[in-house]
């Protein structure tokens, strides 16, 4: 592998996932598959990551993140998919719309982690019929772990109420089952392959499994399987383009990574440090001596 883009991403990796890095409340948000029902959890999705907090708030949603790890080529089976999501989420939660949503309820409920770490959103209504789900998951949820069963109208009109108080339940979660901070995680390294992009773009699409299992010789298979759920991320969210099996940065994606910074002062920084980062790899690139500059890479 190239020395060059280890050195790179050993950089990055200090950046995004050592000590000093941002500890974010990172919820992975379920729902409805109907029209009106991916409409009120986008905008629930996207209220929480505006909020105005000590905390930052980062969302994500099955169909943007492992829809083509379980149907595309890669077809992980969906106990390996819960293990990963259990150790890499602050919080699940469940918007209990529709049958999906049902399963979904089911099956978390009664893995060994996630079920103390889901927030489930239940209509009012509800809150007394004597259904299998009531008496069923939802009881046993309530009594015998820690995650939060909420009883809150589900519409636009009691967005605010809906925000709050998943907001204040995830972190209450996070507090107690911390996600693992490794490249086993694709939730928490999704800014370090970002970063990576916008460094050394563009990146043939294989590469991002050969640098983490370079960088996390212990877990191999679970840190290939992390940037696989990545790379699909940043394609599915439109922060990343694919043109001919390689990966470049969009301007979406420019824009998600100078978010993460924060402050201004902070973002002026970050960027200083990106560009030191680009202009090496662009150095490695252009030399001749680097022409198979991606070819030793993966």
């Amino acid at each position: 592998m190239n020395p060059r883009v280890i050195n790179i991403a050993s950089q990055l990796q200090k950046q995004f996932l050592g000590p000093s890095a941002t500890s974010d409340i990172s919820i992975f948000l379920c729902g409805g598959a109907e029209d009106k029902e991916q409409e009120l959890r986008r905008k629930l999705g996207t209220a929480l990551a505006g909020l105005k907090s000590k905390y930052r708030y980062s969302i994500f949603y099955p169909e943007d993140m492992f829809v083509e790890l379980v149907l595309g080529h890669q077809k992980q089976d969906l106990l390996t998919l819960e293990n990963l999501l259990a150790r890499s989420v602050s919080a699940v939660t469940i918007l209990l719309q529709s049958p999906g949503t049902f399963t979904e309820l089911g099956a978390f409920s009664n893995h060994v982690l996630l079920k103390n770490k889901l927030v489930v959103v239940v209509d009012p209504k509800y809150r007394k019929a004597q259904s299998f789900i009531n008496t069923g998951p939802i009881r046993h949820l309530i009594k015998e772990t820690s995650s939060r069963v909420l009883f809150l109208k589900m519409d636009e009109s009691n967005l605010p109420s809906l925000v709050r108080d998943v907001a204040e339940a995830s972190r209450a979660i996070a507090s107690a089952y911390p996600p693992l901070r490794d490249l086993t995680n694709p939730i928490v390294c999704y800014e370090f392959y970002l970063a990576l992009l916008y460094v050394l773009d563009p990146v043939p699409r294989q590469a991002f499994s050969v640098v983490a299992v370079g960088l996390a010789p212990a877990n191999q298979e679970l840190a290939r399987i992390a940037a696989e759920t990545v790379v699909n991320g940043m394609i599915n969210n439109g922060d990343a383009l694919l043109v001919s099996q390689n990966v470049t940065i969009s301007k979406k994606g420019i824009e998600t990574l100078h978010a993460g910074a924060g402050s201004a002062r902070r973002l002026a920084s970050f960027k200083e440090m990106l560009s030191k980062l680009r202009i090496s790899a662009l150095n490695g690139m252009l030399r001749r001596r680097y022409k198979r500059f991606w070819r030793e890479a993966a």
